[in-house]
């Protein structure tokens, strides 16, 4: 009885390492995944804002749908970004609505 003790123990401390390093690249690529999303999610919030800034007229009324325009279509892009990234379903469905409609 000792002996399979002591086997499967040995068998335990053998796995270890791989198990580690298994549980570290998981959490690797989830921490690349996330920075991924990060970085898509500054790029549509920047591009939105830079078109916002640059979508101008002496009008006010005109201005503002011009702006929000830039704006609506940042928000289809933050849309895109959450399909190509995101894990909640039901945040990528409401995504998906917002941008469709």
């Amino acid at each position: 009885m000792k002996t399979i003790a002591i086997i499967a123990a040995a068998a335990a401390l053998a796995a270890a390492p791989a198990v580690a390093q298994q549980a570290q690249h998981q959490g690797h690529a989830s921490m690349q995944h996330g920075q991924m999303a990060k970085q898509d999610y500054m790029k549509a919030v920047q591009d939105m804002h830079q078109k916002m800034m640059s979508a101008d007229d002496m009008d006010p009324d005109r201005a503002f749908a011009l702006k929000m325009i830039q704006h609506h279509q940042g928000g289809i892009e933050m849309a895109r970004v959450v399909q190509q990234h995101g894990d909640d379903a039901e945040i990528k469905q409401m995504a998906q609505k917002m941008a469709d409609e």
